[in-house]
């Protein structure tokens, strides 16, 4: 069976040395380059670290609870973090979370309590696998549900404070803002017996201009189709900034929604003038009021005055 990952290039699944069901696939593993890993110290007792700090299994045996596992190192201040794990076993139970958290986080708390775990309160941002987003137990849709050799790309910019998700190196936008002043790990929890995360990659970039103009770039079309066209250009950022890649598609569903209000709100404010206007020639009094009342009595223009300014 081939591995799910789109990038793939060759039949690479194999059973697996942690659990029949996992995935053996290094296709994204190319970029070589890790600054952090996952940290034994920091993990729940229910998980198995191994390939060097880079395969978590949650739950060997069976699942009482939920399990969760943060990176070695915390996050700078200003500069751009990206990180990929890859799903290498089914993914299924209450929730697996990608995401980031505060050293606050205690997991021991969560060990016989079956939760969405990254999000439950202030001190984490998480995505699960239900293509849901949490911070402080406020949940909304995000993008697809993920499972079975689903990559998710994390990039974390710690100079704007915003984190963003990827799947299958496809940007899903901006998930999370306001982050960048706290001191936060990468994280990753389960409440699945036996499921299994690697990570893939783990690399870092100060904000440049290089960055930037890739960025502008990548938003727009036309340019991005020019830069694609200049292979030397390409080759030497694409290893670099892999990352930083387009959306069209997200771009053509604001583009669409926009022309769709552009459309709506003439009629809207059409309908809104018709009713004012009809609104506005309503008699304020009843219609045989002014043949019962003398309205130029003193009370009668008191009592109005007094109505208008109140």
């Amino acid at each position: 069976m081939k591995c799910k990952h789109p990038l793939c290039i060759e039949k690479c699944r194999e059973k697996a040395k942690l659990n029949t069901d996992a995935v053996q696939c290094k296709c994204i593993e190319d970029i070589g380059i890790f600054i952090w890993e996952w940290s034994p110290a920091h993990s729940s007792p229910d998980t198995k670290i191994t390939n060097d700090n880079k395969d978590i299994l949650f739950h060997p045996c069976y699942s009482s609870g939920t399990a969760a596992v943060r990176g070695t190192v915390p996050f700078e201040r200003n500069l751009h973090y990206y990180w990929e794990v890859q799903m290498t076993s089914n993914m299924y139970g209450t929730d697996v979370m990608v995401g980031v958290g505060t050293a606050k986080v205690v997991f021991s708390d969560w060990k016989f309590r079956f939760c969405s775990l990254l999000g439950i309160d202030s001190q984490s941002w998480g995505y699960s696998y239900h293509g849901l987003i949490q911070h402080n137990k406020l949940v909304r849709k995000y993008g697809s549900k993920f499972g079975l050799g689903s990559s998710i790309g994390v990039h974390l910019d710690m100079n704007r404070g915003t984190l963003e998700y990827f799947l299958n190196r496809k940007p899903l936008g901006i998930a999370f803002t306001g982050i960048k002043n706290q001191e936060l790990y990468p994280m990753v929890s389960s409440t699945a017996a036996q499921s299994a995360v690697r990570l893939t990659c783990a690399v870092s970039e100060e904000s440049t201009l290089q960055m930037l103009c890739l960025g502008f770039i990548a938003k727009h079309k036309n340019l991005y189709q020019s830069y694609q066209q200049i292979p030397g250009l390409k080759r030497l950022y694409e290893r670099k900034y892999f990352w930083i890649v387009p959306n069209f598609e997200e771009d053509k569903i604001k583009r669409l929604a926009n022309l769709e209000d552009s459309l709506m709100c003439p009629l809207y404010y059409e309908n809104f003038l018709k009713s004012h206007k009809k609104l506005r020639t309503t008699p304020w009094f009843p219609s045989d009021f002014s043949s019962d009342v003398d309205t130029s009595d003193s009370n009668v223009s008191n009592a109005s005055s007094d109505y208008d300014t109140q």
